[in-house]
């Protein structure tokens, strides 16, 4: 009885509603990486912004953001796949636009032919409403030359 008491607390709960909202604006910038950092090997921190606009009536919290790079091993970096999640708790209101900026942990291949070619991106950002959850995918190329994510 026990036993069967412990399995029934432990089920996952019922998946949330997701909202109907309209999808937010979003770009993703590369702020610092291997050029500005010159081209380290090994581990490295690359600093990203997030630019997002609700253009829903209601507010949206960013709670969490998942990003991989998509790209092969040896280009600028590729982003440490222990450290693909991110947490935030940003409050984004209604017809408002805010920028983020976080750094994410990376792998650095040093100075090489493929040094400076795009990095491309894929993620999730994950937002709250009162109405429910709601979900963003996105992927991106990043250059590697100063001016190309301004």
């Amino acid at each position: 009885m026990i036993a069967l008491a412990a399995c029934s607390s432990s089920a996952p709960s019922a998946p949330k509603e997701e909202a109907k909202i309209p999808a937010p604006d979003f770009e993703i910038r590369q702020i610092t990486g291997p050029p500005e950092l010159n081209y380290p090997m090994g581990p490295m921190e690359v600093k990203f912004r997030l630019d997002i606009g609700d253009r829903a009536d209601i507010p949206i919290t960013l709670s969490r953001v998942e990003i991989v790079v998509v790209n092969p091993p040896g280009g600028a970096y590729t982003l440490d796949p222990h450290h693909r999640v991110y947490y935030f708790n940003k409050k984004i209101d209604a017809h408002q636009v805010v920028s983020i900026e976080f750094w994410a942990k990376a792998i650095g291949y040093g100075q090489s032919r493929r040094a400076d070619e795009p990095v491309t991106v894929r993620g999730t950002l994950y937002f709250e409403t009162g109405s429910g959850g709601y979900r963003h995918v996105f992927v991106k190329e990043l250059g590697q030359y100063p001016g190309q994510n301004d």
